[in-house]
């Protein structure tokens, strides 16, 4: 068994990681299959950060029977940390390694260890930050990280056999390249607390215009422009829309554009049992003022028909984060809310209305 050991330069970190960096271990594996029970485990890559430097080392089986080897070094290593960064780790990494101790009948590791898997966060992103898929390449280019390494781990399993057959060096640096990038390559996407820390809240709002913008017909339309402040320095450009939300987030500032609603809006009263509807006023009135009405003039109202009219100025939204909510037609998707001077002055409600476009963008609404 080969042990690499290199020292490398700490990249920029955020402070504000969920666990402290001193004591994690970032791990990565390469096998010559998806199953570990039946396919082998060949290289076990690790970094950690030891005097503000950030020190590798991979364990590398030059023969299917190192296997166990590699398990006993990554055991030992693993001792001295509180918490593991995988990537797809538990549902790859881990779960492999755990059927490799099965297979060659060594006990399960024991340590109490916090494990943190990135790509769960990583995927919740892949919308907002507008990327094709939530692979670990794929986000570590967003992040402005390029790699040395051109293979897929796939690739690198004929070459492995290879090695195993004429061990050659230039065959060896490929193989551990790979597993080296990879590894290198987390320590990159921690950037992903920072996006974190931002769509949870970490920011203020400092500016609330009013604008007018030229539609694709000619005609004119208004939006509204909120510019807020980031309470930490984004690591990557965003943008990204949907049908009704821009956003543009680029360093220290933050851009929300929201198109506004001119018009008449519906709310809807939930109890309709209780009203009558004015087919003529096309609106609902309660049924202990209905005595009034001329019983002609009104029906007994159903859901779709119980609600009476506003005329205003309206923002749109995707659940009821501000009351009362309003909209065009019964149990439409997107409800509004009336969008007022008193608004413009009250930066909890703005700021409350920017996490649900973050969260509604988030999800890909």
């Amino acid at each position: 068994m080969k042990n690499i050991k290199k020292n490398n330069i700490l990249p920029k970190v955020p402070d504000h990681l969920p666990f402290p960096i001193e004591h994690t271990l970032f791990l990565d594996i390469e096998t010559t299959g998806f199953s570990g029970s039946r396919s082998r485990l060949y290289l076990i890559g690790a970094a950690y950060v030891q005097n503000e430097t950030l020190i590798t080392e991979q364990f590398f089986a030059e023969s299917l029977d190192e296997e166990p080897l590699l398990l006993a070094a990554l055991e030992h290593l693993s001792e001295s940390f509180d918490t593991v960064v995988t990537f797809y780790g538990n549902r790859f990494d881990l779960p492999f390694m755990e059927k490799c101790r099965e297979r060659l009948h060594l006990d399960s590791v024991s340590h109490n260890i916090n494990y943190v898997d990135l790509y769960p966060t990583a995927r919740s992103y892949k919308h907002l930050f507008g990327l094709a898929n939530a692979k670990q390449q794929t986000l570590e280019l967003f992040f402005g990280h390029s790699r040395k390494d051109t293979y897929s781990g796939g690739e690198l399993i004929k070459i492995y056999e290879s090695y195993v057959k004429d061990p050659q060096p230039e065959l060896l640096e490929l193989l551990l390249l790979h597993n080296l990038d990879d590894v290198l390559g987390m320590i990159h996407l921690l950037s992903l607390y920072t996006f974190d820390a931002f769509v949870n809240g970490g920011f203020q709002p400092e500016s609330c215009t009013l604008v007018s913008y030229r539609k694709m017909d000619g005609s004119v339309g208004k939006e509204l422009s909120v510019v807020c402040r980031p309470d930490l320095t984004l690591p990557a450009v965003i943008s990204c829309k949907n049908d009704h939300f821009y956003l543009h987030a680029k360093d220290g500032q933050v851009c929300f554009r929201i198109t506004l609603l001119e018009g008449v809006l519906k709310y809807f009263y939930p109890n309709y049992k209780d009203y009558y509807y004015l087919p003529k006023e096309d609106m609902a009135i309660h049924k202990s003022v209905a005595s009034y009405v001329d019983a002609s003039h009104r029906e007994k109202a159903k859901a779709a028909t119980c609600y009476s009219k506003k005329a205003g100025v309206f923002l749109p939204q995707y659940e009821e984060v501000v009351t009362p909510a309003l909209f065009t037609q019964y149990k439409d998707s997107v409800s509004y809310f009336e969008w007022t001077d008193a608004c413009k002055e009250d930066r909890l409600l703005i700021k409350r209305y920017c996490l649900h476009i973050l969260q509604t963008l988030k999800k890909g609404s």
